[in-house]
């Protein structure tokens, strides 16, 4: 017999709730390629152990599944660790780098999905709620300037670069009261490309370089609070 209408109506919850997450952030390595004036040369992009701080506003539709949309902010996410010529020789003299060069931070919008799959198969674990989720959405990635140690203390600017941004993960949700909930999770964070910047500056002397770029990638685990209307 097929179920009532009033008891399909009964599972949709449409209630709504907002968030507030705190991460860590650690960068996938990638070798940004970059040409000076007379060769290619390349840069060897080290990973930080950066931050993430993380806002939003979703609905919970069913006991299983619920949505959202959050902006959240990632700084000291990658740096560039070596400036190599064609010759693959790191850390010469004149290719020696401030701390810090390219630099980059991160702003990050989502849509995400999130389902329980033990809720789906009548498996019930109290005030514990494991779920998956997948997200998609926008990525803005901010290089800082590029410094070199000699000569002159002569630097490669650095840029702001739209992307396309995704991420997967799973996590646990721990029901606290009828309001908050307590929720941990690890998601894979794929934030675009990220570039630094056209502009070779020698003391008065500019040139035109092509734009160094690299792969903004990070395993992330963050542990967050759940208000629900």
């Amino acid at each position: 017999m097929p179920p009532s209408t009033a008891h399909a109506e009964d599972d949709w919850l449409f209630a709504p709730y907002l968030r507030a997450d705190l991460g860590s952030s650690i960068t996938v390595d990638d070798r940004a390629e970059f040409d000076d004036p007379g060769e290619r040369d390349s840069i060897e992009m080290t990973s930080y152990k950066g931050s993430r701080y993380q806002i939003g506003a979703g609905l919970k539709l069913t006991d299983y599944l619920r949505t959202d949309i959050t902006v959240s902010y990632g700084n000291r996410l990658s740096a560039a660790d070596d400036y190599r010529d064609a010759d693959g020789i790191p850390n010469k003299p004149n290719n020696k780098l401030n701390d810090g060069a390219f630099e980059t931070s991160n702003w990050t919008t989502m849509v995400n999905v999130y389902v329980d799959p033990l809720s789906i198969a009548g498996v019930d674990l109290g005030a514990f709620s494991p779920y998956v989720q997948g997200g998609i959405g926008w990525a803005r990635n901010k290089t800082e300037k590029m410094f070199f140690a000699a000569p002159n203390g002569s630097y490669t600017t650095g840029d702001t670069h739209n992307d396309l941004a995704w991420q997967i993960g799973a996590g646990v949700g721990y029901v606290i009261s009828d309001q908050w909930t307590l929720d941990m999770s690890y998601r894979f964070l794929d934030m675009g490309e990220a570039r630094g910047g056209d502009k070779f500056i020698n003391g008065a002397t500019v040139t035109s370089v092509e734009a160094a770029r690299f792969d903004l990638r990070a395993h992330e685990f963050m542990i967050g609070l759940q208000y629900q209307f």
